[in-house]
């Protein structure tokens, strides 16, 4: 439980800085003149903690098949976007004329979706390599060589 918690948590920080550079790309689209005040600062880390969610209420001790896994990440993913969606879209009343906006913004969930996961996994990579190199030295040691 303590491994799925720091790898959430790491994933809210990626997915943070993906948001908050994916609300720049959209915003220079689709609304250019638009100005924030200071509150903006907070939508990132809200939405952080919306895409988080999932993650966290999905979490199960079980090993998955391959193709549990993918259902479970589609799911999750699929939670996500509509978590998001209506978070951001869900008090007004002219939807069809958002339909590019809210387009865009599940585009942009998918891709911050798929890079968190990326991200992930070069540092699960990463971890990996140094543990095997532990092994190796450790296995030399007791084994009495010097090498």
């Amino acid at each position: 439980m303590k491994e799925h918690l720091q790898t959430q948590l790491a994933g809210f920080f990626i997915s943070v800085t993906l948001i908050t550079a994916a609300m720049f790309i959209l915003g220079l689209f689709f609304q250019p003149d638009l100005r924030f005040g200071y509150e903006a600062f907070a939508y990132p880390l809200i939405y952080g903690v919306i895409g988080s969610v999932p993650g966290l209420l999905m979490y199960s001790k079980k090993e998955l098949t391959l193709k549990q896994t993918l259902i479970r990440e589609f799911i999750q993913m699929s939670l996500i976007i509509v978590l998001i969606i209506t978070f951001m879209f869900g008090r007004f009343k002219n939807i069809p004329e958002l339909i590019p906006q809210i387009i865009g913004v599940s585009v942009s969930i998918v891709i911050i979706y798929v890079l968190v996961h990326f991200f992930g996994w070069l540092m699960d990579l990463k971890t990996a390599k140094v543990m095997t190199e532990d092994l190796k030295r450790f296995q030399q040691k007791a084994s009495g060589g010097s090498e």
